[in-house]
């Protein structure tokens, strides 16, 4: 879990995560952490991690894998990710974001076909408290717990 490849080199994600509406309580608390911080805080969990645009570009069982290690080293995680349209009205924003992701080199990702972050939500069997469409549908903020 610690060999996780780098973001995209130009995708613009420090811009993306500066426009996300974070929860106050979210802006203290560390944004992207890596794996080995995350392994670290295994034995004393935080209350809050916040994840952005993060999981896109992974294979379906990193991206799982990883998720799946937030939800452990904190009771709660915030996470914003791109998701599929669901409605007419997202197409646009969703297409401009299929382009975004082309031009930064991530094409065809698995993510995607298998359902966004919501996908990966429902597969993990993850519960979602709170939820917020970001990029006009194209993304998603979401409060996940782990299933108790």
């Amino acid at each position: 879990m610690t060999d996780l490849p780098e973001p995209p080199r130009f995708f613009p994600s420090a811009a993306l995560a500066a426009r996300i509406p974070w929860p106050v309580e979210a802006l203290a608390t560390p944004l992207n952490p890596a794996p080995e911080s995350l392994y670290s805080m295994l034995g004393a969990p935080r209350p809050l991690l916040c994840m952005a645009y993060r999981l896109f570009y992974l294979s379906l069982p990193q991206g799982e894998a990883f998720l799946s290690l937030a939800l452990a080293a904190a009771s709660e995680v915030l996470v914003a990710d791109f998701k599929c349209a669901e409605r007419n009205l997202e197409l646009p924003c969703a297409a401009a974001a299929a382009c975004l992701r082309g031009l930064c080199g991530v094409r065809g990702t698995s993510f995607m076909r298998a359902g966004g972050l919501e996908g990966m939500v429902h597969r993990l069997e993850l519960t979602v408290s709170e939820r917020r469409t970001l990029l006009g549908g194209a993304a998603v903020l979401l409060r996940l717990h782990a299933a108790r």
